[in-house]
């Protein structure tokens, strides 16, 4: 994510944004093409709401946000923000979940149950030779004459 100042280098036609005939009584959407410079780059933002404070586009195989206002901008990055915290915060909540699903498994598929057993106690016997490692080599250095 990042931000970028940009220039509008055309002059935007509204144009409908459906080829349809308008529903009586209800105004129809227009958009705007605009060829926009952002850093010596030339852009082109295809079908962008004319009457919005902020849009999205795609352009060289990203989203864009496209807005006229700081605020908009600004609240469009502190939603952004909340999505990315709720996903963190919701990391309790899934390993539980995985926990609950890999117990069904075992039910279902007794095979599964017995992998799953199979994987943790390797696991721990992976720990305490880890630590018996770290042990002997404390051992060793403690045994072996200081150099003086």
């Amino acid at each position: 994510m990042r931000v970028d100042i940009g220039f509008v280098t055309n002059q935007p036609i509204p144009k409908p944004k459906y080829q349809i005939p308008p529903t009586f009584g209800q105004p129809q959407e227009t958009v705007v093409d605009l060829v926009v410079k952002v850093n010596n780059e030339t852009i082109n933002l295809n079908g962008i709401s004319a009457q919005a404070d902020i849009a999205d586009s795609f352009a060289n195989g990203e989203t864009i946000v496209v807005s006229t206002s700081r605020d908009a901008i600004s609240a469009e990055v502190v939603n952004e923000k909340q999505k990315s915290v709720d996903i963190v915060n919701s990391k309790p909540y899934h390993e539980k979940r995985i926990s609950m699903c890999d117990s069904v498994l075992g039910q279902l598929h007794p095979e599964f149950a017995e992998k799953q057993s199979q994987k943790e106690e390797l696991t721990q016997l992976k720990e305490q030779v880890n630590g018996l490692a770290s042990q002997v080599t404390r051992l060793v250095e403690a045994l072996m004459p200081q150099k003086q």
